[in-house]
């Protein structure tokens, strides 16, 4: 009797215990479950971080309903051990009758009767607790991969893209495992939404999503923000990540979007840079951006990639119209043969504001001020008048000439209109603008130009403007050309600048 009261004894305890051990195993049992790496559907490896960004405000409620989750997931583990506990002081209570009954012969089959339904209790209380954890661990794995994923076009987000930037930093430093990024722009997407709608804009971003994920295989894909991507080569120096960075970027030229009834095509622009060694993943997504810069300086739909000094195409090339549907054209001066001014080799109009558009924009999640400045040339046409067509293009080429003397690598020069000029300055500030501004109206004012045995001499008028928080491209614009327009009724031959405040003032300056 002994013997077979011991058995059911411990069969018992050991049904109940193997029960709560299998719920600790799965993870239950710690308040400190971690938290489950999201895998998307399809490849990806990015919408986040530096400054928070609205991207990340967005995704807040997402993750507040994680936060909540897991405080109900402790909540339920301090549940389950407050139930374990209290069926452990059952047994031990029934284990103290059965050796009472024992001694005196009372019913021991009833006592162990109740062992088993309390055994039965405890496992159907853990079969439900397991079943809530189930579910909760679902929930906060969905929650986790929503926090990390593009809504629109289901790549990751900036979120898990610094993540991963962060990763190949350590890994470089730890190991010397390179890696390299790549940004890319869709190009004149501000335009392609002007005409088509932003439905046909978001179906598009979708399809760029989707042939990157396609072209880029195991490398990591995400939407940095608006019309803007990158793809994150872990394990790639630049000689293995220029073809691939390439190729992902021609095939979405390649591609024709289909939306309602029209066949839709776009190209983009991509910078990549490898990882250097004591560099962060902010510098190296610098250095990218400038490649991406140099892209659309030179006509966009293109690749360059940054050595550390300078930017190289990926290929040789002659940059392909940025649109070959039929029913997305430019106007005469914005079509493809003029992206290239053909006096001065400078860029076109477009082309400058959509580097003014994205400098404010990497300006706003963190970068370094910039500014505009508006070079016209004054009584442009009493020039032409006097001297004839052939002083036009000796004037332009001057002009374009003292602004390249005057500017550094990374700024951006364009032919902005018919006889005025536009110069973006990353990281200047206004009264530096200002300085250079009136340096080169006076360079410019003391220059003679021999034509046909005459002397030309010529003018400037400058106005300038630094970006503020509430700025876009067309707004910083407008306020350099209000400080123009003040330079111009002062009589020409200055400059002036646009205040934060909106004060236009004379900008005079002695070197």
């Amino acid at each position: 009797m002994g013997a077979i009261l011991f058995k059911i004894i411990f069969l018992g305890a050991a049904a109940s215990l193997g029960a709560v051990a299998g719920w600790w195993i799965r993870g239950a049992g710690s308040n400190d479950t971690p938290t489950p790496t999201p895998e998307p559907d399809s490849q990806p490896g990015n919408d986040n971080s530096r400054p928070q960004t609205a991207a990340v405000v967005e995704e807040r409620p997402r993750i507040d309903a994680v936060e909540v989750m897991m405080a109900q997931l402790q909540q339920l583990t301090a549940t389950v051990s407050a139930d374990v506990g209290e069926h452990n002081s059952k047994v031990q209570e029934i284990n103290d009758e059965l050796t009472a009954a024992t001694a005196d012969g009372s019913n021991v089959l009833a006592i162990v009767e109740k062992l088993v339904k309390a055994n039965e209790a405890m496992q159907s209380q853990l079969m439900l607790a397991e079943s809530r954890l189930n579910e909760q661990a679902q929930e906060i794995e969905t929650h986790v991969k929503d926090a990390r994923t593009d809504a629109l076009t289901k790549l990751w987000n900036r979120r898990h893209f610094d993540d991963e930037m962060q990763k190949c930093q350590d890994a470089l430093t730890k190991t010397g495992r390179p890696s390299c990024v790549m940004m890319l722009d869709v190009d004149h997407f501000k335009k392609f939404n002007d005409t088509y709608g932003h439905q046909a804009g978001d179906e598009v971003l979708r399809g760029v999503a989707r042939t990157l994920r396609k072209a880029a295989g195991k490398d990591i894909v995400c939407r940095y923000g608006g019309e803007e991507f990158a793809i994150i080569l872990p394990g790639s120096d630049i000689e293995t990540a220029i073809p691939i960075a390439e190729k992902a970027r021609a095939a979405i030229a390649e591609q024709v979007f289909e939306f309602e009834d029209l066949d839709l095509k776009v190209t983009a622009s991509g910078g990549l840079a490898q990882l250097q060694k004591d560099e962060t993943a902010a510098e190296v997504v610098k250095r990218s951006d400038d490649a991406l810069y140099v892209c659309k300086a030179n006509g966009r739909n293109c690749g360059y990639w940054h050595d550390g000094d300078e930017s190289h195409p990926m290929k040789s090339h002659t940059p392909a119209p940025t649109v070959a549907n039929d029913a997305f054209e430019f106007t005469p001066e914005e079509s493809a043969q003029d992206i290239r001014d053909r006096i001065n080799g400078l860029s076109d109009r477009t082309s400058f504001k959509g580097d003014v558009d994205r400098r404010i924009a990497e300006w706003k999640r963190g970068g370094a001020t910039l500014s505009v400045l508006l070079v016209e040339i004054d009584k442009y046409d009493a020039i032409i008048e006097s001297y004839g067509d052939k002083a036009r293009e000796v004037v332009l080429r001057a002009a374009a000439q003292f602004l390249k003397a005057a500017m550094r690598d990374m700024d951006h020069i364009s032919r902005y209109d018919d006889h005025m000029f536009g110069l973006l300055l990353p990281g200047a500030e206004v009264t530096e603008t200002s300085a250079v501004a009136e340096r080169l109206r006076t360079a410019i004012a003391r220059c003679s130009l021999p034509l046909d045995g005459q002397k030309v001499t010529f003018t400037v008028s400058l106005g300038s403007a630094e970006v503020t928080e509430d700025d876009t491209d067309e707004t910083l614009l407008a306020r350099a050309q209000v400080s123009l327009g003040g330079a111009k009724k002062s009589g020409g031959n200055c400059s002036f600048a646009t205040t934060a405040e909106g004060e236009v003032r004379s900008m005079a300056f002695t070197p």
